[in-house]
């Protein structure tokens, strides 16, 4: 094959290479004047000092930020002038090149465009009617300024070499080159000039959940860019008029290329107002985008519709859930639980523990309010809780007041709402078959044996407080029998190895805050002070029996079989005390005092002081002091009396 026939393949494979790109997404053009400094060239006296020419380019982007193509050019360079030239011969080698280029394009900020190529092929040296066939390659780089999406202007500086009869290490011509590039941009994809979002839901909004979607996404926003060139700067927010409290920016996109999409996670503000949601039903939103186009700072709102289940929907693939619906706030559980507890001051027997003497009085007013356990035909608790893909349909407290009735998981939440709105801690324990309630008596478990008899009906939890179960399938079986029947279910799901939830309310609180609905309606519940204070004194009664009994029965045969001592009666009085029993106490430590025991005294005058009969209780500390001058415990005792007297 002759040169001639060679150069035309070169020249048909380039024309050929330079019709490719018509059907790629965006053609660029590119064209550098430049000028060459071939100072690198071995053998110093081969060339003058500066050249001309210029390079063509035509590629197409394939992806992102990457061009492949063609490229051409036309190169001058002079002869070095020397005496030995003949005036006839040519003064300048001209170089043709023609062959491959694949480059890069990045953009720091907006107007400003970096490049950097490669390129690379064979070339045409022509000087003096010869003609030399040699391969080339060059490194390029530029900067240049974005005057719109398809035109700029640059600067651009790159290395070219020349080769002679090799590939590498002998040059033919080798330098520097330096013009100014006018590059044009042809996007073959039509541009809308917009900015577009669609949204995937990953479920429905779950009302109840309201304020969890602050920070929880529920779906994916995707951002398509349709402007002219790429945006940057992108922030997302999401509103949807009375149903958000704010306008929250759901994410922000440093840079979103032509034709291109990005996602961010769909976040919402919401207001209550989505709790009137009775059914499901759709909230019209919108996506508003704010952008930045070649520094151009522009906005673009897209209309989606937000899918809403109804506010009593929930589903128990975390069972935490719940703890939305326990409203310690809301106005009917305030007024009904500050009621019950305000009999139960009024009856309060101070040696017991207040904690389960207040939730005795919640409970049994519940039950004597004629609140029942009510099977959910529709969505009964024992499946639905089981099946985590099920809708459940839960009650808010105001309703179960309002209903009078509810399955049990709806009696439990009332009851915790109830329970955390007096200040008493609570938490769940998600049975199979039961829905079991526990409170905080905020006894420690190493003064147990000072208020039960061992460990059987009890738990201690992390917080090594004595925690007490109660069962709201037996609801109706007043609180004693709950509690047992509820320690009965703990100790077969133990002994079983059943799986179970335990939920505590205070730490779901901070990922499930509640939602605090109220209807807004007067709830009232009508309770005689009387049933519920004879219901409580019942109870308490059953729980001195069952937990104090067995004791005060070992110390009185101790008694019996030992003899009398101080030590054991006053034990036996203490025993009383803690039960509420003062009248059994007194006679017991008047009968340890004549057997001069201080204790036995310093007791008496507790007693005194409990009952507020100061004048007694003064009397017992003076002679506890008589006896024993350096008592701390009656200074202090006296000295507490006193200054309620003078009060």
């Amino acid at each position: 094959m002759n040169k001639k026939v060679k150069f035309k393949v070169i020249i048909s494979f380039i024309l050929f290479l330079f019709c490719v790109p018509v059907t790629a997404l965006e053609l660029v053009f590119s064209l550098t004047p430049e000028l060459a400094f071939p100072f690198l060239t071995k053998g110093l006296d081969k060339y003058a000092t500066t050249g001309y020419g210029g390079m063509l380019k035509t590629g197409v982007t394939p992806i992102d930020y990457l061009t492949v193509g063609t490229t051409a050019g036309f190169f001058s360079i002079p002869k070095q002038s020397s005496s030995k030239f003949d005036t006839e011969l040519s003064k300048n080698v001209f170089f043709v090149p023609l062959g491959l280029n694949v480059g890069t394009q990045y953009y720091p900020v907006s107007r400003l465009e970096l490049t950097a190529s490669l390129s690379g092929g064979f070339s045409l040296a022509i000087s003096d009617k010869q003609t030399h066939e040699q391969p080339w390659y060059r490194a390029e780089a530029g900067a240049a300024f974005r005057i719109n999406p398809s035109f700029s202007i640059g600067l651009n500086v790159s290395w070219t070499d020349f080769q002679y009869n090799s590939w590498f290490k002998n040059p033919l011509m080798q330098g520097i080159t330096a013009g100014i590039s006018f590059t044009y941009r042809y996007d073959t994809r039509k541009s809308s000039g917009s900015v577009s979002a669609t949204v995937d839901y990953d479920d429905n909004v779950f009302p109840l959940l309201y304020t969890v979607y602050k920070e929880n996404s529920f779906g994916t926003i995707n951002i398509s860019n349709d402007e002219t060139a790429e945006i940057k700067n992108v922030r997302v927010y999401v509103r949807a008029q009375d149903y958000t409290a704010s306008e929250l920016e759901c994410g922000h996109i440093s840079n979103i290329p032509k034709h291109k999409s990005a996602s961010v996670p769909l976040i919402a503000d919401f207001s209550d107002s989505i709790l009137q949601f009775t059914e499901n039903g759709q909230i019209p939103a919108e996506v508003v985008i704010n952008y930045e186009l070649l520094g151009q700072k522009r906005t673009a709102v897209s209309q989606i519709i937000i899918p809403v289940y109804n506010r009593n929907q929930m589903r128990w693939a975390d069972p935490a859930v719940l703890a939305s619906l326990v409203s310690a706030s809301s106005q009917e559980v305030m007024e009904f639980s500050k009621s019950l507890v305000g009999i139960g001051r009024r009856y309060l027997r101070t040696g017991l523990n207040q904690n389960m003497q207040f939730a005795m009085y919640l409970f049994e007013g519940m039950r004597i309010a004629g609140i029942q356990y009510e099977t959910d035909s529709s969505t009964p608790y024992g499946p639905s809780h089981i099946d985590t893909a099920v809708l459940d349909y839960l009650q808010y407290p105001y309703q179960t007041m309002q209903y009078k009735s509810g399955d049990i998981d709806d009696l439990g939440i009332l009851l915790m709402s109830l329970l955390q709105s007096v200040g008493i801690q609570a938490s769940f324990i998600a049975t199979q078959d039961d829905f079991i309630v526990l409170f905080n008596t905020e006894i420690d478990s190493a003064h147990a044996s000072s208020y039960f008899n061992g460990d059987d009906h009890i738990i201690v939890l992390e917080d090594d407080n004595i925690w007490i179960p109660l069962s709201m399938k037996v609801l109706g079986e007043g609180f004693i029998n709950s509690w047992y029947k509820a320690m009965e279910e703990i100790n077969i799901i133990i002994q079983t190895e059943q799986e179970y939830y335990f939920v505590g309310i205070a730490d779901a609180w901070t990922y499930y805050p509640p939602a605090g609905f109220t209807s807004g309606e007067n709830v009232s519940l009508s309770i005689s002070e009387k049933t519920v204070s004879d219901t409580v004194e019942t109870d308490i009664v059953r729980y001195i029996t069952a937990e104090f009994g067995p004791q005060i029965t070992a110390i009185q045969n101790r008694i019996k079989n030992e003899g009398a001592s101080a030590g054991l009666y006053n034990q036996l009085g203490m025993l009383y005390v803690r039960a509420g029993m003062y009248s059994n106490a007194v006679p017991v430590f008047q009968l340890a005092v004549k057997m001069g025991s201080t204790t036995a005294m310093n007791n008496l005058g507790n007693i005194a002081s409990l009952q507020k009969n100061y004048e007694e209780a003064v009397v017992w500390y003076k002679k506890v002091l008589e006896v024993d001058p350096d008592n701390e415990s009656a200074k202090a005792n006296l000295n507490r009396v006193m200054s309620e007297l003078e009060n």
